[in-house]
Order: C-alpha cells, then structure tokens, then sequence
C-alpha cells in the first residue's frame, strides 16, 4: 500500500513538473509569436498631398520576395542633392512620417517614405525585428540607382533606425544615416520589454523566447546588434536618443553612438519620449545640419 502511496505520488510530481514545463514552453512561444505580430495601428488617410506636397507611389520587392510600397517625393527644380529614405518604426507606416518628409523636402532633399514589409500597403508578413529588413532598405537603394539616385541617407527611428544601422553598415552604397531611438541589441531590447509590457525577468524569458524565435521563425536575436553595425559604418552618422524614453533609454542609445568611428555626431532631444517629434526648432536644425553635412561628405559615394 505504501509503495503504491510512493508511486502515485511520484507520477503526481512527474505529471506536474511536466505540466509546469509545457506551460512554460507554450507561454515563451507565444511571447515570441507576439514579438515577430506587426502590431496594429489605426488607418491614416494622409499623403504627401496634404501638405502640398507632390508624390509618386513606388513598390518594388525584396530580394527574398517580399512587396514592398513607397511615396517618392521629387525635390522642386533641379537638385545635386542625395535622396532621403525615411523609415518608420514597429506597427507604424510612411503615413506616420509625413513631419520627416515635409522636412526633407523642405531641405531640397529627394524623399522616399517607405512601408517597411507587414507594415502599410508592404505585403502583409511577420516583422523581424531589424533581422531582414535590411533587404527592404537594399531593394529601394537598387530601384533608386536605377533611375538616376546614389548614395542615399537613410533616416530611421526605433525599428527604422536599427534597419537602418545594419543596412549601412553592410551596403557601402549609402551616403549617411540618422538612427533615432534604436535599441543596442535584441537580446537587451528583449529584456527592456519583457519588464516593461509583461512584468516579466530577463532569465529565463529571453533565453526561451530567443530559443523559440529561432526555432520557429529563424529569427536569432543575438545576431541583430546594432553596437556591432555602428562599428563598421565609416559614413556620417547622427545618433538620436530621447530623454525620456523608457524603451531605448538614453545610456543604451549612447552605446551605439560611442560604437561608430567618425564622422558622428550624438543629440539627447530634450523632454521627448519614444518616438515622440515635435520636430521643434532644435530638432529641425540638428537634423538638417547634419543631412547638409552628410550631403556634402567628401567621401560619399
């Protein structure tokens, strides 16, 4: 009888630990599942033509297969001057970005606002968080040198910003880049988030979740650093921290800036959250301060 005891109790504590476990399993797979799920955000009726602007809508696609779609906005007249491409962040689309294309445009800059893939009027995927999207960056820099446009700027924030760090850092063809917010890497950035959203510790959440966003996506978080992209960018770059984010705080946004080798230039926005522009005085002139000077760069190409 007592062995019996030993032995039910015994399947109890399997059948637990077992339970324990794939409820631990199902929960970081469905973290991840969320993780990679373009968030949804409210439609924007906003284009170029709101704000007098003329426009063209571009698409083209990836090198993995992916359709992408773009506003172009020409300069007015005549231009010597490199085109902008403006990148928006996670669940947003180039109809958030219309401040950043009046800026360019205003800067005599030919704009391209994309839609990143998942996003906007792009094909409807998962987001990878920074590991593919560089390709979405390569495919608009190949359309753009087949109608008469090199070494492109590249202006991201947040997600855009870390798509545009590894795009730069890996195509000599771009000109210059402004990374506004992006996260040092993905681990950290998993972490950060885990806190923020979930109330969750970074061990052992980021580990299992990297372990099923790897699994099942192909997605390795370890390998999109955006400390190790800066490293290798030998173009003007601008870096972008907000003093009161919460997400890409300024000590880790200060990571990547430290990272790059000159030419490069560091701007805490005062009094500004994650991804909140008011695109006051302040801001206006450091932006275009450094887009003239990465215009003009003598080494761009």
């Amino acid at each position: 009888m007592r062995k019996r005891k030993f032995l039910l109790a015994g399947v109890a504590v399997i059948a637990l630990f077992a339970l324990l476990v794939g409820g631990i399993e199902w929960y970081a797979a469905s973290l991840a599942r969320v993780a990679v799920t373009v968030p949804p955000h409210s439609f924007l009726s906003i284009t170029p033509a709101l704000a007098g602007l003329s426009y063209e809508d571009w698409t083209t696609t990836s090198e993995d297969g992916i359709r992408l779609a773009a506003w172009f906005v020409p300069p007015e007249g005549a231009s010597s001057k490199p085109p902008l491409i403006v990148v928006h962040g996670l669940g947003a689309s180039k109809e958030f970005q219309i401040n950043y294309i009046v800026l360019g445009h205003k800067l005599g800059f030919p704009v391209l606002a994309i839609d990143l893939r998942g996003h906007g009027k792009s094909e409807k995927t998962m987001t990878t968080l920074g590991w593919k999207e560089p390709l979405d960056l390569k495919a608009w820099t190949d359309l753009l040198r087949s109608k008469g446009y090199t070494s492109p700027l590249v202006w991201g924030t947040s997600l855009g910003a870390v798509t545009a760090l590894r795009f730069v850092s890996e195509d000599p063809r771009a000109g210059g880049v402004i990374a506004d917010a992006p996260f040092d890497n993905l681990r950290n950035s998993m972490a950060v988030h885990a806190r923020l959203f979930f109330g969750l510790p970074s061990f052992p959440w980021v580990d299992l979740v990297s372990w099923e966003l790897e699994r099942r996506f192909s997605l390795d978080p370890g390998k999109v650093d955006c400390v190790e992209a800066a490293q290798k960018i030998h173009v003007p770059i601008l870096v972008l921290a907000a003093e009161e984010d919460r997400r890409m705080p300024v000590n880790v946004v200060q990571k990547i800036y430290e990272a790059a080798p000159e030419p490069k230039r560091w701007w805490v926005i005062p009094h500004a959250s994650h991804e909140e522009r008011t695109f006051g005085p302040d801001f206006r002139r450091v932006v275009a301060d450094f887009l003239d000077f990465a215009a003009s760069y003598p080494g761009r190409r």
